[in-house]
């Protein structure tokens, strides 16, 4: 009875390891771009772009035709802010367009874009069309990891009048970079 414990002991040990591989295997490595806090903030926000899209903080409704959104008369956005922004300052960008519909009921349009309360600048536009807002954004502004702009229009169209949404200008996307 002995031995043949003593074998099924042995035989047990055998298979058990005879299944550990030996041979040379290559590492997988799962990276995360999440961080400990969640999702990374980005200094590029294109609209349609779902990645992004909870740095539209308020303002801008659903994306259409898979590439923009409208906004309403007054939109927020949070940008990261660019390595090197706290020394040297940055450049805020806006690539919007203005359609017909707009410039035939509102004439002109002006937008202002504003952060942490301070005005960064102000532009008029009297024809439709796509265009790029800029704006410098001072380093002092850049010292935390983000930035929040608002943006307002001077004039919208309201409720109704075209659509049920109060509608400002098509927004494509908004950035920043250090100067």
């Amino acid at each position: 009875m002995r031995n043949r414990s003593g074998c099924a002991v042995a035989l047990a040990v055998l298979l058990l390891s005879s299944g550990a591989c030996r041979g040379k295997h290559h590492r997988t490595t799962v990276q995360n771009d999440e961080s400990e806090g969640g999702p990374q903030i980005a200094a590029v926000v294109r609209t349609n772009d779902p990645a992004t899209s909870a740095q539209l903080l308020s303002g801008f409704y659903g994306v259409e035709g898979g590439a923009w959104r409208w906004t309403a008369g007054k939109f927020s956005v949070l940008l990261r802010s660019p390595l090197g922004g706290a020394q040297r300052g940055a450049t805020l960008h806006f690539a919007f367009t203005i359609p017909d519909v707009a410039i035939e009921k509102l004439k002109t349009i002006t937008l202002t874009a504003s952060a942490g309360g301070t005005k960064l600048k102000s532009e008029s536009y009297s024809k439709p069309g796509p265009y790029t807002f800029t704006a410098d954004v001072p380093a002092r502004m850049l010292a935390a990891d983000s930035i929040r702009v608002d943006f307002e229009l001077d004039k919208s169209i309201p409720a109704g009048a075209v659509d049920q949404r109060e509608l400002g200008v098509i927004a494509a996307a908004i950035s920043i970079e250090a100067q």
